[in-house]
Order: C-alpha cells, then sequence, then structure tokens
C-alpha cells in the first residue's frame, strides 16, 4: 500500500479573485479615471459565494462611483452615472463600452 499525501487547498479548485489579467483591465481603467480629473481610492474582495468584485470610489466622500463583480463567469459593471448597469463575457469589452460612455471614449 503506498501513501500519498493529498493538499486540500488543490482539491477545492481555483483561488477565489481577480486574475492578473483582470487586474491589469481594472487598474487600467482607475488610471483613465484619474486622468480625467476623477479623484478615487479602490477596495476589494470576494463574496460569500467565492465570487470577486472591485470598486472605485470617490476620495473625499468615500461613496462608489463604479461596482466591478464577476458572477457565475460574467462580468457586471454597476454606476450611478449608468443609471443601470452593463454585462457580459468578455471583460475588456464590457470595461470599454463602461469608458465610452462616462468619458466619451470612441
Amino acid at each position: 500500500m503506498s501513501k500519498s499525501v493529498v493538499c486540500l487547498a488543490d482539491v477545492r479548485g481555483p483561488r477565489p479573485g481577480w486574475s492578473q489579467y483582470e487586474l491589469l483591465q481594472l487598474h487600467r481603467t482607475a488610471k483613465l479615471l484619474r486622468d480625467a480629473g476623477i479623484c478615487l481610492e479602490t477596495d476589494s474582495g470576494v463574496t460569500d459565494e467565492r465570487e470577486p468584485w472591485f470598486v472605485l470610489c470617490d476620495d473625499e466622500s468615500n461613496e462608489v462611483i463604479v461596482h466591478f463583480a464577476r458572477l457565475s463567469g460574467m462580468y457586471v459593471i454597476c454606476s450611478p452615472f449608468l443609471k443601470g448597469s452593463l454585462s457580459g463575457g468578455a471583460f475588456p469589452d464590457v470595461i470599454d463600452r463602461f469608458l465610452r460612455r462616462i468619458l466619451g471614449k470612441r
């Protein structure tokens, strides 16, 4: 009989949170908003369901400017500036739609 050690962290599945690529997209968005003169802070975490969220908040009032989430493999962006939300399966596309509405890009 052979013995083996199983790391339970590997069995549970992927770690929660944003991938490096997704974080790059989020920080690119924050930079573009800062370049447009919006002073903001960032915060992030994961839900109880292990799905990531990321917010950009006004630096002075701490009010949320935009909320990003990945829910069941779909990306969702909510913002008071949108009067609703945007969603889709390709993160860069959803972010670009958001930026076009907010900053008038392209």
